[in-house]
């Protein structure tokens, strides 16, 4: 194996469960700055309302947590992770909404997921959905989380070149899809409104699909 490969290979590893001095230093500053201006755009279409219940998939270090958190102020946000340094991290950033009883966050998964039926009015996952393990199977277990009428979103990143994108995700171990792709997951998924909206931008555009239970 080329040493390049090697590389990207460990680069798709840390992506999905961030872990050790690499995970930390790239997936607690850096990923996490690049993260920002899709997150907040993507946020907008979620509407977030002050009693909103919000709910993170993959929150990462919580910086997207903490956002919803100044607006959810008399609701609750909570977050989940597959990474353990990154669910300590998150905590750390919002420690004192924490101890307010307004955010949880806890280690666990999509497959998963570690709360009831329809407890919150919005779900976000940002950057996330390429890991997931079974898309669709996921997307239902989202699905049974979310109160009637709410809204699920998925942003992340599209590339202008659609060739140089497969090629990059297979070297780093995980797909890729458009916005019609997760709009069909999400319809096969039982939502019974899906759509998504893409804003190109210099060398990686951005993509925001959604769905109404």
């Amino acid at each position: 194996m080329r040493l390049t490969d090697k590389w990207m290979e460990i680069m798709g590893q840390q992506a999905r469960k961030p872990s050790g001095w690499l995970g930390k230093l790239l997936f607690s500053y850096l990923a996490a700055q690049g993260h920002k201006p899709l997150t907040r755009w993507a946020i907008e279409f979620l509407d977030v309302q002050p009693t909103d219940r919000v709910l993170d998939i993959g929150c990462g270090g919580g910086m997207a947590i903490k956002r919803l958190a100044q607006v959810t102020v008399e609701g609750f946000v909570a977050g989940v992770d597959y990474s353990e340094n990154m669910v300590q991290q998150a905590l750390r950033r919002n420690a004192a909404a924490v101890r307010a009883g307004r955010v949880e966050i806890r280690h666990g998964n999509v497959a998963a997921l570690p709360y009831d039926d329809e407890s919150f009015d919005k779900v976000i996952a940002v950057e996330t959905f390429y890991f997931w393990p079974d898309k669709v199977a996921n997307l239902r277990e989202v699905r049974r989380v979310m109160r009637p009428g709410g809204l699920v979103m998925e942003g992340s990143k599209e590339s202008p070149n659609p060739q140089k994108q497969v090629a990059l995700a297979a070297r780093m171990e995980f797909p890729l899809y458009s916005g019609a792709e997760i709009v069909e997951m999400l319809t096969a998924a039982g939502f019974s409104r899906a759509w998504f909206e893409t804003i190109p931008e210099k060398g990686w555009g951005w993509l925001c699909a959604l769905g109404v239970k």
